[in-house]
């Protein structure tokens, strides 16, 4: 049962939306800084397809130039031997393809041919040769990028209010994170713990939700922009960034539960639990089966272990799901808000929500939603230490 909007203990008036001088862009502690260009007008870096460990790949584009030289070529096959790049007939360090749509197939893996794989990026793609595998980078508008990533991080059917709020939060997150890489020569990757993209989207609700919150970020105070983190479903409460990652983010800890109970107990993974067999959690962890699956060492004020060992084992609790989720699948141990029991050689873990619980609560937002709620009003109740504001 979703709750009523009047149960919502919401502001009464939407988060103000104040200009920021044109100038600001974030530096790389997330603090406001005031170079030349505004932080939105510099393409994000984001490497692609770096899980599908891609050695050949047919590209096709309006333009291409291999270290400088422009090639004549539309399509080129493209593969990372002798620690360079073999464009078509050429040799070369990096290879630059630029267009609207720039479409790459995959055709070769590090286990040989595969199944081809097709992606379609805008604007700029480079690609090197790294340890004999094709690293590509697309160079992306920030709001090209978020139109994407809005379609992959929310489910179909989302309405327009949690999109918008995935819009701000997502922007939010991704000009707060440039450089999050820097030190492998790109910003952000394709991947969950960046945010899922996937390259061209198309669409409509998505780059709906980012035309309608173009520029829009949050601002800790009305001031500081700081990575904003989003989850499935908190369980009933959320967590500081800095007690599950260990770095500042948007967002205070919240009650997310109104007289009716938690905004997302409609979540099909509120309420879960799951068993395994204590010398296969081990093994699954690398460590010997000795001593207590899991003692808890500190919770935070929603719940979640923050801090434990296992199997004498010291772990963040972030560090744990994410060890359980690769060992085990995510369907596992689902968030930290959980307790565990060992009885008869087995742990039976049991717990609510889905996800590392920091930031926006993905269930929330869309029963909010659909009880006439705004973006605004999604926002104030998950960053309530935050504006919103046009970069």
């Amino acid at each position: 049962m979703l709750i009523a909007i009047a149960a919502l203990a919401l502001a009464a008036d939407p988060i103000p939306n104040v200009p920021l001088n044109p100038q600001t862009q974030t530096g790389p502690a997330g603090q406001v800084t005031r170079p030349d260009a505004p932080a939105t007008s510099t393409p994000l870096r984001v490497r692609v397809l770096e899980k599908e460990r891609a050695v050949e790949a047919e590209v096709v584009g309006e333009t291409m130039t291999c270290d400088g030289k422009k090639l004549s070529n539309a399509s080129i096959l493209v593969r990372a031997a002798d620690r360079r790049l073999k464009a078509g007939e050429n040799q070369c360090e990096q290879l630059v393809v630029t267009g609207n749509e720039i479409k790459i197939t995959l055709k070769e893996d590090l286990n040989g041919p595969r199944e081809p794989l097709t992606r379609v990026y805008p604007t700029k793609v480079l690609f090197a040769n790294e340890t004999e595998l094709l690293k590509m980078v697309n160079f992306v508008d920030v709001e090209d990028y978020l139109a994407s990533v809005v379609e992959a991080e929310t489910d179909p059917g989302t309405l327009s209010a949690a999109l918008e709020a995935q819009a701000i939060v997502s922007r939010t997150f991704a000009l707060a994170s440039r450089g999050r890489h820097g030190a492998a020569g790109y910003d952000l990757c394709d991947l969950a713990h960046c945010q899922v993209y996937r390259g061209k989207s198309k669409n409509a609700p998505a780059a709906n939700a980012v035309r309608t919150t173009k520029g829009q970020v949050l601002l800790v105070g009305g001031v500081v922009l700081k990575p904003a983190f989003f989850h499935s479903s908190c369980g009933g409460a959320t967590s500081r960034a800095l007690d599950v990652f260990g770095e500042e983010g948007a967002g205070a800890a919240i009650n997310d539960s109104g007289k009716e109970g938690p905004m997302c107990k409609a979540a099909p993974d509120f309420t879960w639990d799951w068993e395994i067999d204590r010398v296969e959690l081990a093994r699954g962890l690398n460590l010997r089966p000795e001593g207590a699956a899991m003692e808890v060492l500190r919770r935070d004020s929603s719940g979640r272990v923050v801090q434990l060992k296992s199997f004498g084992a010291r772990f963040s609790g972030n560090e744990f799901l994410a060890r359980i989720g690769q060992a085990f699948g995510l369907q596992s141990v689902r968030s930290m808000k959980m307790s565990a029991e060992e009885a008869e050689g087995a742990v039976r873990f049991h717990g609510t929500g889905l996800g590392h619980g920091s930031g926006l609560c993905q269930e929330g937002a869309k029963a909010i939603a659909t009880q006439g709620g705004n973006a605004k009003q999604i926002l104030q109740r998950y960053f309530p230490d935050c504006q919103v504001r046009s970069m």
